[in-house]
C-alpha cells in the first residue's frame, strides 16, 4: 500500500493545499494542510516519523487532496473540514489543550472575538462561529491581517469616544456613527465570506466599493481600498505552513539591494512592504563606509549590520518576517550568516536573474511559499530601483565635486 500511495503522491502538485487521510472504510482519519502538498505528504513516507504518527500512517490507505490559492486559504479549508468530519488523530492530538474559535457576535455592530471551545455557549449571542482552529497565535495573526483589509470592531462595549484601533484605522468606529448599519453588515459579511472561501466575493464587493468612492470623487478613500484590494490578492505569498504544521506569516517584508561600479559609489538600499503594499516612509538608504573595492556580499553585509542597530533603540526599526536580497545563493547565505550572528531568526530569500538573465530564480526553503512571484519581484525590484536612485545621485555629485 505504501508504494502505491508514493507513486500517486509523484503526482501531487507543488502548491498549497490540503490533504485527506483515509483509511480502508473510506473514513476521513486526519486532515491536514500544507504549503507544498507534494513535499508534505512525501515527508510521511520517510524513515524517521515519531510513533504516534507512525500509528497513524498504518491505517492510512488512500490520500485525497484539494489545492489552495494560498496556505492561508489551506489553513482556513482544514478548519472547515476538521469540523466537517472530525477525523479522529486531529481529535486526539491536541486533546490536552482548548480549541480556539472566531466568534462574530449578533449584535447591530457585530464584533469579533477569539474564545476557547470551553467558552462555547457562554459568551455573547453568535452570528457565526468558525473553528476549531489548534494555534492561537496562527489565528490572532491572521484576524490582525484581515483587520487591515477589513476594519472591524472587537470591543465588548461601544465606547463614548473614538478608540486607538478607530484612530488608526483598524475599527469603522460605529461608536461614532462614522459608518451606518448596513455598511457595517456589508463589512462583516466580507469577513465571513473570508473565513468561508470566499474570496472571490471578497475581491468583487471591494471593487464595487472602490468604484463607489471614486465615482463619488472620493479618491482618497478610493485608494484605500485599492490597497486593500491588493493585499488581499497578493496573500499567498505572505503565508507559509512548517512541517510541523505552524503558520508563519510574512506582514512585514525587507527587500535589500546594492549598487556600484567596481566599488565605486557604493549604496545599499532597503525597501518595506506591509501585507504587500509598499512603505515608502519607511524606506532606507546606505552609503556604504566600512567595504573597499567591489565585494557586494560584504557591503550587503554591512547593510544589515547597521540596519538592525536600529532595532535596539527606543523608537527603533520593527523587525521584517522575511528579508529578501536581489541577488543569488551567496548573497542569501552572506546575509543569513550576519542574521545569525546577531542572534535573530528571520527567513532570508533571494531573487536572481537565472543563467540566461530571462527567467527569475528564487533562492528559498521549503518552508516559504512557492508559485507565483508577482509580490516577490515588486519588492526586489523597489530595493534595486530605490539603490540604482542612490547610487546615480552620489555619482552626479562626484562631477559637480
Amino acid at each position: 500500500m505504501a508504494e502505491k500511495l508514493t507513486e500517486k503522491i509523484k503526482d501531487f502538485p507543488d502548491s498549497s493545499g490540503v490533504y485527506l487521510m483515509k483509511n480502508l472504510s473510506g473514513e476521513v482519519v486526519y486532515v491536514g494542510k500544507a504549503t507544498s502538498l507534494k513535499e508534505r505528504v512525501r515527508s510521511y513516507f520517510s524513515k524517521r516519523l515519531d510513533p504516534k504518527t507512525s500509528i497513524q500512517m498504518r491505517e492510512v490507505v488512500d490520500i485525497e487532496i484539494i489545492e489552495s490559492d494560498s496556505p492561508l486559504e489551506a489553513f482556513l479549508l482544514e478548519s472547515r473540514l476538521i469540523k466537517k468530519f472530525s477525523p479522529k488523530y486531529n481529535i486526539r492530538e491536541k486533546d490536552d489543550k482548548s480549541r480556539i474559535y472566531v466568534n462574530i457576535t449578533k449584535e447591530d455592530f457585530a464584533r469579533i472575538e477569539l474564545i476557547r471551545e470551553t467558552d462555547l455557549g457562554k459568551k455573547s449571542p453568535t452570528l457565526a462561529l468558525y473553528g476549531p482552529f489548534l494555534s492561537t497565535k496562527a489565528i490572532g495573526d491572521i484576524l490582525e491581517m484581515i483587520r487591515k483589509i477589513i476594519p472591524y470592531r472587537s470591543c465588548k462595549k461601544l465606547p463614548e469616544k473614538k478608540c486607538l484601533y478607530g484612530r488608526i484605522g483598524l475599527c469603522p468606529s460605529p461608536c461614532t456613527a462614522e459608518i451606518s448599519k448596513e455598511e457595517y453588515r456589508r463589512s462583516i459579511r466580507r469577513v465571513r465570506d473570508f473565513f468561508e472561501g470566499k474570496k472571490k466575493c471578497v475581491l468583487s464587493s471591494l471593487k464595487i466599493q472602490m468604484n463607489k468612492a471614486a465615482k463619488e470623487k472620493n479618491f482618497e478613500q478610493a485608494a484605500k481600498i485599492r490597497d486593500r484590494i491588493y493585499a488581499l490578492e497578493h496573500i499567498k505569498q505572505m503565508f507559509a505552513i512548517s512541517r510541523d504544521d505552524e503558520v508563519t506569516i510574512f506582514r512585514r517584508i525587507e527587500g535589500y539591494d546594492i549598487s556600484n561600479i567596481s566599488g565605486a559609489f557604493a549604496t545599499g538600499s532597503m525597501v518595506v512592504f506591509e501585507n504587500g503594499i509598499a512603505q515608502k516612509s519607511e524606506y532606507r538608504k546606505f552609503k556604504i563606509k566600512w567595504v573597499k573595492g567591489s565585494n557586494d556580499i560584504a557591503m550587503l553585509q554591512e547593510v544589515l549590520i547597521r540596519r538592525f542597530k536600529h532595532t535596539d533603540r527606543q523608537g527603533g526599526w520593527d523587525l521584517p518576517d522575511l528579508i529578501l536580497i536581489d541577488g543569488g545563493r551567496g548573497q542569501v547565505n552572506g546575509a543569513l550568516k550576519i542574521i545569525k550572528q546577531i542572534g535573530l531568526d528571520i527567513p532570508v530569500i533571494g531573487l536572481a536573474k537565472g543563467k540566461d538573465r530571462s527567467k527569475d530564480e528564487l533562492i528559498t526553503s521549503t518552508l516559504l511559499p512557492r508559485g507565483e512571484l508577482e509580490l516577490f519581484k515588486k519588492v526586489r525590484d523597489e530595493a534595486h530601483r530605490f539603490a540604482k536612485g542612490y547610487f546615480e545621485k552620489l555619482h552626479r555629485k562626484s562631477f559637480i565635486k
